[in-house]
């Protein structure tokens, strides 16, 4: 007798929920035909089973609005000469909002994002440029966004230095990263034809990283690495070296992040055996042979999709809102409730 992997708490079976026989000898009953009503213990149950970093503490909390995750950081203050700090701080990311009804998978991508999210906050702030003898953070997220906006606008038009070896080495002394330091290898231009006959230019950029004994992300490496370039422009360099630093922050948590001891999101996971599953837990045919489970999973989906249907103040936002969305002719889904058609 094969047998049943148990739900979670915050989960039960909708009416007639078949079991799926799956290739382990064992039995489920797919997510999908699960009805969710999550609590404070029974998030907390499922965030305990999370492992990834112990300087990346996920907290479990409720309020007067309701469920949330929010991720702790541990380290040294980004702000502060790290040799002045005797120990660290714990600063905390944004709130993110957790609807009982949530499935439990859905829950553990919130904390997956939450954590990667968080890194990427962290990784924009350790990227210093020394700018007239001054240092900035100009990739971080404190920026006064109204008046940058402010600012862009009146200041037509992006710089558009052409880099070669000698400016990019010049430019990468005055950067900073996790206290360690970028060297340039060398600059490959090269030119590349599409199969209409269209060519354009690319440049690839061999980079080398320095890491300082205050260095702390782990992902970060004396390998050499390559950057892509469709032009040789010192702007775009910045943008696709702070592009590489998130994909190697994401890559980190994607290798490291673990429920019940296996890393999901790893690159190592056999996406056949996933497209395997997916087709054993996902038959369309036991619906359309059983109408009475159908109606039941129609009528539990349309329950769970009712229950994020946003609202449309009557303020001067709302109405630009219902404008926009009046726009689409014959519109499906579930509409807000304050949207009329004219």
């Amino acid at each position: 007798m094969s047998k049943s992997i148990p739900l979670h708490a915050g989960e039960t079976a909708i009416n007639h929920a078949p079991y799926i026989a799956l290739d382990n000898n064992t039995q489920c009953i797919p997510q999908h035909y699960l009805r969710y009503q999550h609590n404070l213990a029974s998030v907390e149950k499922l965030v305990q089973e999370i492992e990834y970093h112990a300087q990346y503490p996920i907290f479990v909390c409720q309020d007067e609005t309701g469920l949330y995750l929010q991720v702790g950081i541990i380290g040294y203050d980004n702000y502060q000469a790290q040799d002045k700090q005797t120990s660290f701080k714990i600063v905390y990311g944004r709130k993110w909002r957790i609807e009982p009804q949530l499935p439990s998978s859905e829950i553990i991508q919130t904390a997956f994002l939450a954590i990667k999210t968080a890194r990427e906050h962290e990784i924009r702030e350790l990227f210093k440029l020394t700018q007239n003898k001054k240092i900035s953070t100009p990739f971080n997220n404190h920026h006064d966004l109204p008046l940058l906006s402010h600012a862009i606008h009146q200041n037509k038009g992006t710089k558009t230095d052409a880099f070669n070896i000698n400016t990019l080495e010049a430019l990468l002394k005055r950067i900073q990263y996790d206290k360690g330091s970028f060297s340039i290898i060398g600059i490959e231009p090269r030119r590349v034809q599409s199969a209409n006959a269209q060519s354009s230019d690319q440049f690839l950029v061999d980079l080398s990283f320095s890491a300082h004994e205050g260095t702390q992300l782990t992902e970060l490496s004396s390998k050499p690495f390559t950057l892509l370039l469709s032009s040789s422009d010192i702007n775009l360099f910045f943008f696709e070296l702070m592009q590489h630093l998130i994909q190697l922050s994401n890559r980190q948590v994607d290798e490291h992040f673990k429920f019940r001891g296996v890393t999901r999101f790893s690159w190592g996971n056999d996406i056949e055996q996933i497209a395997q599953l997916s087709i054993q837990t996902r038959d369309k045919q036991i619906g359309s042979k059983n109408h009475i489970l159908a109606n039941e999973l129609a009528h539990n989906n349309y329950e769970t999709d009712k229950s994020r249907v946003p609202h449309i103040t009557n303020s001067a936002f709302g109405s630009i809102l219902k404008q926009r969305l009046t726009n689409f002719k014959n519109l499906q889904g579930l509409l807000p409730d304050s949207l009329i058609y004219k």
